[in-house]
């Protein structure tokens, strides 16, 4: 009688979204195959043998971290997410398997290191923010606030022009973003602060 592999229970989530995606399952090699390729592998427990994500639709999933539970007897994959990942061709394999929004920030955050990363563009306003003079980056953040005061006042008067308000946040929020990437301060560091700001409040 052929021996059970040990197996380690896997969760698969959404780095931008933190939507969870899939359940499934992991031997040590299939742990080290994800470690060494950058690419989630599990093992099959109907096939019995080891398999990638994606290694015949194409649908592969890169793991950008892997954390391991308190008892160590689970793992968590972060995953930044591509390709549908239910079999029924959906984002998740739970409910219905429709996709969450992303945390606009996280997604403001990638959005800005890509096209920095990306070849030298004279076009492109945000490597010109970046590269550029942060005077006048950080300028850009004050009138954009301005603005959305602007837009927030009319709301309070008139009941109406949220589309506007919401355009003029968004426009502050990526000025931000650039600002995060800029001047490197990391949206953890962010966290961090409001976290303490509020354990302080609460008394814990």
């Amino acid at each position: 009688m052929s021996r059970e592999l040990p197996l380690t229970p896997v969760i698969v989530q959404d780095r931008r979204t933190r939507q969870v995606l899939m359940l499934a399952y992991a031997t040590d090699e299939a742990l080290d195959l994800t470690r060494s390729t950058g690419y989630a592998h599990f093992y099959s427990r109907s096939r019995k043998q080891l398999w990638k994500k994606g290694e015949t639709s194409g649908h592969v999933l890169p793991v950008v971290q892997i954390m391991e539970d308190c008892d160590q007897d689970a793992c968590l994959y972060i995953v930044d997410q591509v390709y549908p990942v239910c079999h029924r061709n959906t984002v998740s394999c739970f409910g219905e398997g429709a996709a969450l929004s992303p945390d606009p920030l996280m997604w403001l955050d990638d959005v800005v290191r890509q096209r920095t990363s990306q070849p030298r563009d004279p076009e492109s306003y945000t490597q010109e923010l970046v590269r550029g003079d942060p005077g006048r980056l950080l300028q850009k953040v004050g009138e954009e606030a301005v603005e959305v005061v602007l837009a927030g006042m009319k709301v309070c008067q008139t009941d109406g022009a949220r589309a506007e308000l919401a355009a003029e946040m968004a426009d502050l929020l990526y000025h931000l973003a650039v600002t995060a990437v800029r001047l490197d301060v990391s949206w953890d560091m962010v966290m961090e602060e409001l976290n303490r700001r509020h354990n302080k409040g609460s008394g814990d």
